[in-house]
């Protein structure tokens, strides 16, 4: 079925088809392995080849497909073991950072946060859950923190473990009710972050991501071809 990305409303050609590629990938529709034909997904989407070149090659770049001499652009293959370590290494790495933090976190970045989780809630509380967007915000918040733990070499373990393919993989598919208990358990790290109180912050973190990682829907179905949106029955 054709899904022509609708050319009036957008902000970006280029963001547009990116972010119908990158839904694909999570629901499954383009497959680990699979290589993805820049003819097809053009006619699919109505657009220009040259603008899914472009999209292919960002998307390369986020860490959602690696691209093939000779060959093209092959989905980057994502299992629930990848998921579930994931989730594991960045329980023991983010708790640390979250522990750092209460002993270092300005008011500025508090209230940095305090904005985050305020846009967050905006976000889940919409009755079409933008993924895209809460994506980007649940990324922005768990950066924030690992920036405020003062650590660089903390910050360079990280960076494989926060990519935006990775952690959108990683938020992708959850249920409304687990939305909303991944921004009680958002808001009450800031609050312990405020308090200076390192031992909660690193204990509401580290079961905050393993409850996530429990809350994964494998396989991800029900597709639908709405580039960007979501409804909040189905989907993050």
């Amino acid at each position: 079925m054709s899904a022509n990305v609708g050319f009036a409303s957008m902000e970006s050609l280029s963001d547009r088809v990116c972010a119908a590629v990158r839904k694909r990938i999570l629901n499954g529709v383009y497959g680990g392995g699979q290589f993805l034909g820049e003819e097809a997904i053009a006619s699919e989407l109505g657009v220009s080849r040259p603008v899914v070149s472009d999209c292919l090659q960002w998307l390369a770049d986020e860490g959602w497909l690696e691209l093939i001499p000779y060959r093209g652009a092959r989905v980057i293959d994502w299992t629930p073991d990848d998921s579930h370590e994931v989730f594991e290494l960045r329980a023991l790495l983010e708790g640390h950072a979250a522990r750092r933090a209460a002993e270092r976190i300005d008011p500025s970045t508090i209230g940095n946060l305090q904005r985050l989780i305020g846009q967050e809630y905006q976000v889940i509380s919409a009755d079409r859950v933008d993924h895209e967007r809460l994506s980007r915000i649940n990324l922005a918040i768990h950066e924030t923190i690992c920036s405020a733990s003062g650590s660089r070499r903390l910050r360079r373990l990280m960076e494989g473990l926060l990519d935006g393919a990775v952690s959108a993989r990683n938020t992708f598919g959850l249920s409304q009710a687990w939305l909303d208990k991944a921004h009680r358990e958002h808001a009450e790290i800031v609050t312990a972050l405020a308090s200076g109180d390192g031992g909660k912050a690193a204990s509401v973190l580290r079961t905050h991501i393993l409850s996530v990682s429990n809350g994964q829907p494998w396989p991800t179905d029900g597709y639908t071809e709405e580039a960007i949106t979501s409804p909040r029955s189905s989907e993050c």
